[in-house]
């Protein structure tokens, strides 16, 4: 393994290629790292300036007297071998290399690579990169980046951990941050030269803050080890969920103009299937299984309920919930009695739950409702519609909601359905929570179906494993 422990955790960090020039990719790595909570020792390299904003910048990392435990490279490929020999004339412990022009860009590139491998091969000095776009420290609020939209006051730490090929659709899942998915790292290793995809991986299933591993996998480069680590996650209780791309004919060849490698043979996820690996389709399916698990843990149970009051959307989420395999549990006639005697209404009620548009005229049985289903205890989770905008209702929903969820006596999937609108009150009140919220009822359902999954599997097996204890 090697480790990538120095490199997220170092005490000095030098960044070769440093400018003042802070539109630019190389001064806003220096902005973001200053803005960081970095508690190290910055050194600036760079022989154009005698200084950048006050600080002494050197004319090469050799000038430093300082040990360095990670350099970080942000110059033109054509300097790049020149620097890492330096490095490792230095004894830096890691270099990563932010620099693109090598292997994704060509035959040339390729044997500028190799000649990189050749410097630091039989050294002490690990390699992450060339061409990546750094990493994310959530934890300690601070990253390696080029970003301009970077923030690390602003990063809300959990227990994800993703790893990306590429940094675009890294990004893309990193955005829930925003909504209240907590994060532990982002790795994204680049080209692989030296560090690759299954050290961050190995990294991330030893990392006690990491609890649910996200994989966006271009190719992967040693298979064996790759299942082998799924499987010390699973056994780690530890999810990983995949969202595998590069598996068509065209994306193959567009993986090795982006990584530099032939990915003339990929890997059938289709056919692969391990207890420990929950497969997506999609980015919002990859943020809403890893949410479940980031604020609920593990599912409490199978036991669900769609609490609704329009007929038509109670029955198109059951069929969902058919699809998917989730178990609607009948209501008790003791539930049936109690919803009657609140709406008025005499009729058979069932779940799916249609407790009918009489509580537009009274919205406190809208709530009283809800408030049965969760103090009843015969429901591990509730699904809660909200099919459109009716004056307050939904605020008033979303408000009790947000008062239930601090209770932790089940789990509460709400899902907007109106194409109309995404900026309401009642999802502020929701995003208040930190807890899952949905705008594409599909993707809850799957994603919830697929979270209970996982969940009731290990529980089968501690089950297993108790009773072979006892034996």
């Amino acid at each position: 393994m090697r480790t990538l422990q120095s490199i997220v955790s170092p005490e000095s960090i030098a960044i070769i290629g440093a400018s003042e020039r802070f539109h630019q990719n190389a001064g806003r790595v220096m902005v973001n790292l200053q803005k960081s909570n970095f508690a190290g020792e910055i050194h600036l390299v760079n022989p154009n300036y005698d200084s950048i904003s006050g600080m002494a910048c050197y004319p090469s990392v050799l000038e430093i007297k300082e040990d360095i435990d990670l350099a970080c490279i942000i110059i033109p490929f054509i300097h790049t071998p020149k620097i890492v020999k330096e490095c490792v004339e230095k004894k830096v412990k890691n270099v990563i290399i932010l620099s693109s022009g090598f292997s994704e860009s060509g035959p040339e590139g390729m044997i500028r690579e190799e000649e990189l491998n050749e410097i630091v091969k039989g050294t002490d000095t690990r390699v992450y990169g060339p061409n990546s776009p750094g990493f994310y420290h959530f934890i300690g609020k601070w990253g390696i980046s080029f970003s301009p939209r970077f923030e690390p006051k602003n990063f809300h730490e959990g227990s994800v951990g993703l790893i990306s090929h590429g940094g675009s659709l890294g990004r893309a899942v990193l955005d829930a941050n925003e909504k209240g998915l907590g994060f532990s790292y982002w790795l994204s290793p680049g080209n692989e030269m030296d560090i690759n995809m299954n050290d961050c991986f190995e990294f991330l299933i030893s990392d006690p803050k990491t609890e649910t591993i996200l994989l966006i996998i271009e190719s992967i480069t040693e298979e064996e080890r790759f299942f082998r680590l799924l499987h010390q996650a699973y056994l780690e209780h530890k999810p990983v969920i995949l969202l595998p791309i590069g598996h068509s004919k065209i994306s193959r060849i567009a993986v090795k103009h982006h990584l530099g490698r032939n990915n003339d043979y990929a890997i059938p996820w289709k056919m692969v299937n391990h207890p420990g690996l929950i497969k997506v389709e999609s980015i919002d399916e990859l943020v809403a299984v890893s949410w479940l698990f980031d604020a609920y843990k593990k599912a409490k149970g199978g036991r669900t309920i769609i609490f609704s009051w329009a007929g038509a959307t109670s029955i198109y989420l059951a069929d969902l919930c058919d699809k998917y395999d989730i178990d609607l549990t009948p209501l008790s006639e003791d539930l049936q009695k109690q919803i009657i005697h609140i709406t008025g209404i005499d009729k058979c009620f069932m779940n799916p739950l249609d407790v009918t548009t009489i509580v537009y005229d009274d919205l406190s049985k809208l709530t009283s409702c809800l408030e049965v289903l969760h103090e009843s205890e015969d429901y591990d989770n509730i699904i809660v519609p909200f099919p459109f905008q009716v004056d307050y209702q939904n605020e008033i929903l979303s408000e009790r909601i947000q008062q239930l969820m601090k209770e932790s006596k089940c789990i509460f999937l709400p899902i907007f359905m109106s194409q109309g609108y995404q900026d309401e009150l009642a999802i502020e009140i929701l995003k208040e929570t930190k807890n899952p919220y949905f705008f594409q009822e599909n993707t809850a359902i799957k994603s919830f179906s697929a979270y209970v999954n996982y969940s009731g599997c290990q529980k089968q097996r501690e089950e297993h494993n108790e009773k072979a204890i006892k034996f």
